[in-house]
């Protein structure tokens, strides 16, 4: 499997108010919009603007308790996308094993950001989403403002 190395952009807010996760491929122009829940959202914000809680908040006590166990993280990949739901897996190695871990892309981009681990995102995944996205465009009259009518699913 070929991966390509993404970065965190941003995190916004779409139209509804639900919180997106912005990954901008690293040496490209593509992007993969992934919605997650608030306090992932908060998490991964806080991580991005320097704030340190006064006391650890899930996702650094996760970072702690690999810590203190001496696993280390050494690459998120974001594998799949069924229907609107986003998969990724967590690497970790201790003591000379490897693991991948399956879990929600919004708690491994915090992990990862905590860790300074790469982000990936399968080679095959980003053309096929970078397909869809372009088969999905349609031309606007200009000054017309495109609204989605679906629901955003927290991932």
């Amino acid at each position: 499997m070929s991966t390509i190395k993404l970065k965190v952009e941003a995190v916004a807010l779409d139209w509804k108010g639900t919180p997106i996760v912005v990954l901008r491929e690293d040496a490209g122009q593509r992007a993969v919009f992934i919605w997650v829940g608030i306090g992932e959202a908060a998490a991964i914000s806080m991580h991005l603007e320097g704030q340190q809680p006064p006391r650890p908040l899930t996702h650094d006590l996760i970072v702690l308790i690999l810590d203190t166990t001496h696993a280390k993280v050494e690459r998120v990949v974001i594998t799949d996308v069924r229907g609107s739901t986003y998969h990724a897996d967590l690497h970790l190695r201790t003591e000379g094993s490897a693991n991948a871990i399956d879990c929600r892309p919004s708690d491994a981009i915090a992990v990862a950001l905590r860790t300074g681990a790469p982000i990936y995102i399968d080679g095959d995944l980003l053309d096929r989403l970078d397909k869809e996205r372009k088969e999905s465009e349609i031309e606007f009259s200009p000054g017309a403002t495109p609204v989605d009518p679906g629901e955003a699913t927290v991932h």
